[in-house]
């Protein structure tokens, strides 16, 4: 069933790649975030959905491109130019590491490769989602993943397939960049304003229903992972979320519904937080309870003995046993500081400036929009940043370098915002024509009257 869907999916992409390539764009993004070759590993054992799409991707690119239909402008952004600077530090630093004769030596190339695939992709997706129906699409991509795993996880609780869990958390699919439970867990962080958000979006009473029903099943999967960044990140973006929507009553019941939820659901990790700052309290343990305050101490010491351009990509542990021997065995559990230690601080200066360059696109689209009321448009600028926020916060305690749910939410953010200051800059045109037109018309009615 699942090699038949995906034969027709990429048949379509196929058959509308010159009517509409953003489908294709679509196809990608679903591939990328969905992962569905580790979820149905025996479907696509020798299929390899991931380079099928992308290429389908980047010939829909061309296409648009040979036909003219390419606009340029929307490459002309602060966080596009910093992915790609970021691509060009991660090649300078590896060619400058100290350690390069190290084991981790595999491990950067992995890096290094995944890194350079996400910016050609993104490159691609971006140049070709540059008006609202491709916008909407990815949006309903991202939508879409989201539901599907938090079904995917509440359903292996439900089950009792405990194959999925480890030490009572659960992973993502195996194999997948979600195997982890701490970085899978982020995923529904950055899903799940898309459906809050998607509450006010729809019309319908039963989807409103519906959306509303999710939200706590969402909440579910990420106590599943047990990931207490998770839980603060979740708690931040719904705070934002709450100040964005302003309707007293909704609120009320969200946060009530959230903290309640937590407390009855989510004893487990208030339990494991609590025990960990009592045992902090003891100094002889604190190496082996708080390693990611050790990571953070031995991250900030590297970036002082390399600040330029890092010890080199993914070279954080080795260059750990090289200057401090013993005390941190961990990675940075940081994604600032695996950028600035690793790569420099130049490229985590860069990484901490996507955030300043989307509040601004963000702020900058809620003062039009405030005049446009799109409610679209309102939608996903409102969505889009309470998910940054949400994974911000969950990358002060995580390693999320090359978590590509992170640069699709990126691209919609510029997207949206492309697509914003088209519309205002066609209706000031329009506006800038009728005042010329205006006085002409009046002085030929004035002509008529005097005739």
């Amino acid at each position: 069933m699942i090699k038949i869907l995906t034969f027709f999916s990429v048949l379509g992409s196929l058959l509308l790649i010159t009517a509409a390539p953003y489908i294709a764009a679509a196809a990608y993004a679903t591939v990328s975030l969905l992962q569905p070759q580790h979820v149905w590993f025996w479907a696509f054992d020798s299929i390899s959905i991931f380079k099928i799409t992308a290429g389908i991707a980047i010939v829909a690119w061309f296409i648009k491109m040979l036909r003219g239909g390419m606009n340029w402008q929307i490459y002309n952004n602060g966080i596009f130019y910093g992915i790609v600077i970021l691509c060009g530090l991660y090649y300078l630093s590896e060619s400058l590491s100290p350690f390069q004769n190290y084991s981790s030596s595999v491990g950067s190339t992995l890096v290094m490769d995944i890194y350079t695939t996400i910016v050609i992709m993104f490159f691609i997706v971006l140049g070709i989602i540059d008006h609202e129906k491709a916008l909407k699409w990815i949006v309903y991509t991202v939508i879409g993943v989201t539901l599907y795993y938090t079904w995917w996880a509440n359903i292996a609780y439900f089950e009792s397939n405990w194959s999925q869990f480890t030490q009572n958390r659960l992973r993502g699919p195996n194999g997948s960049p979600y195997k982890d439970g701490n970085i899978f867990s982020i995923l529904f962080v950055i899903g799940l304003p898309f459906v809050l958000f998607a509450i006010y979006n729809v019309d319908k009473k039963w989807q409103k229903l519906a959306l509303i029903l999710v939200i706590p099943l969402i909440w579910h999967a990420m106590v599943l992972c047990a990931s207490r960044g998770a839980l603060l990140s979740a708690g931040v973006s719904t705070l934002a979320a709450a100040w964005m929507i302003k309707s007293k009553s909704f609120n009320v019941v969200l946060l009530a519904g959230f903290i309640g939820f937590m407390i009855t659901q989510g004893g487990e990790m208030v339990s494991r937080t609590l025990t960990t700052v009592e045992r902090a309290e003891t100094k002889e343990q604190t190496e082996t309870i708080n390693p990611r305050i050790l990571s953070w101490q031995v991250g900030i010491e590297l970036i002082k003995k390399y600040p330029l351009f890092g010890a080199g990509p993914q070279r954080f542990q080795e260059a750990s046993r090289f200057h401090f021997p013993g005390k941190s065995p961990h990675v940075a559990h940081n994604t600032f500081l695996n950028f600035a230690s690793n790569i420099g601080l130049i490229a985590g200066f860069i990484y901490l400036s996507f955030f300043w360059l989307s509040w601004r696109m963000y702020k900058w689209n809620k003062m039009h929009l405030s005049k446009s009321q799109d409610r679209f448009h309102t939608y996903v600028n409102n969505a889009s940043f309470c998910s940054l926020l949400g994974f911000f916060t969950g990358a002060l305690f995580l390693d999320l370098i090359i978590f590509e749910p992170f640069f699709f939410l990126l691209i919609i953010i510029i997207a949206n915002n492309f697509i914003l200051k088209k519309h205002s800059t066609a209706t000031a045109l329009d506006e800038k024509e009728k005042s010329n037109i205006k006085p002409s018309r009046i002085s030929i009615s004035a002509r008529q009257q005097q005739t």
